[in-house]
């Protein structure tokens, strides 16, 4: 069973326009509002995997219960502490080009009592249900401790729960301190973490080797459209992803964070869970709702993709 972490939840509204203008009206053609966040966004694609998934986190207010009642509606197995502040709105705009404009409430304030209300219950869930796999996403809601996510990590590892992360900023510079199993950065977000620049595949490479020294046994560097480069154990793979028509790319690191957690759930090989990682990745951003996954699509695209061992 896999355990998808989502603290700072969001209702996610994407607005698609023909083109997006600064200081102008836009109109928009359609939009989705779905029960977001990081962490749910991969609790969907889990959950279309076939996985057994459990998401918890934080709840409040009428964008809490909205949330509680998409994933009602989903019967996606949830358990989340309830809090007295509002679950935040977060919207997208995306234009034809397929290029997004996102606009991120900061969230609530969790107070102390909530916090270890939480705690008791992430307690409970890795010590009664059959947890293997944790996926510890997006940002942290205010009244969290930057070494939050750490102690999570932490947790996990001491019940031998195999940990993904994906995060930014301090969060995410804490909780490698606990070696997580697998963390997923973006290019400015690696940049950040080891105070230099990466300008070539070869400074990715040593970027990624260098991460080794904080016991990551995975690092997925994420490179958009460009597809990834990885180090998983000894080994560092490029991995090549085709050219789709991209009509939303939100959530796609999402659903590759998922597609991983699900090879590992599976015990893959490395190979294969970039591969599926991947797959998953890329048919999200062929369909504009965030978190779909259309299984056609999942194996056409899954034949495509490239995982290139380099050494």
């Amino acid at each position: 069973m896999i355990l998808t972490l989502t603290l700072n939840p969001a209702v996610d509204t994407c607005y698609y326009v023909k083109t997006f203008q600064v200081n102008a009206s836009n109109r928009s053609q359609r939009y989705y509002k779905t029960a977001g966040g990081k962490g749910l966004n991969v609790s969907r694609v889990l959950q279309q995997l076939g996985a057994s998934v459990v998401a918890t986190g934080f709840l409040g207010g009428l964008t809490g219960q909205f949330i509680a009642k998409e994933l009602q509606k989903m019967a996606l197995h949830s358990a989340f502490v309830p809090i007295k502040e509002d679950t935040r709105n977060c919207l997208a705009i995306v234009d034809e080009q397929g290029q997004q404009t996102e606009l991120l409430e900061a969230g609530p304030t969790i107070s102390p009592q909530e916090r270890e209300q939480f705690l008791s219950l992430l307690t409970d869930l890795i010590e009664q249900e059959a947890i293997k796999v944790l996926t510890i996403s997006g940002s942290l809601p205010g009244g969290l401790q930057k070494d939050f996510y750490k102690s999570i990590v932490e947790k996990a590892k001491a019940k031998k729960i195999l940990t993904l992360v994906d995060t930014s900023g301090e969060a995410f510079s804490e909780a490698i301190k606990a070696s997580p199993y697998l963390i997923k950065p973006n290019l400015s977000e690696l940049e950040e973490l080891l105070s230099k620049k990466i300008e070539s595949e070869e400074d990715a490479a040593q970027a990624l080797q260098e991460l080794q020294t904080f016991g990551i046994e995975n690092s997925i560097l994420s490179l958009g459209a460009q597809g990834s480069m990885a180090r998983c154990g000894n080994a560092l793979y490029r991995v090549q992803i085709p050219s789709v028509e991209v009509k939303s790319p939100v959530g796609s690191g999402d659903a590759m964070i998922a597609g991983m957690a699900w090879a590992i759930l599976r015990q893959e090989c490395y190979e294969e869970m970039l591969r599926i990682g991947s797959t998953c990745g890329v048919v999200n951003a062929m369909n504009n709702k965030t978190g779909t996954l259309d299984m056609e699509q999942f194996s056409t695209i899954y034949r495509q993709i490239v995982v290139k061992r380099l050494q």
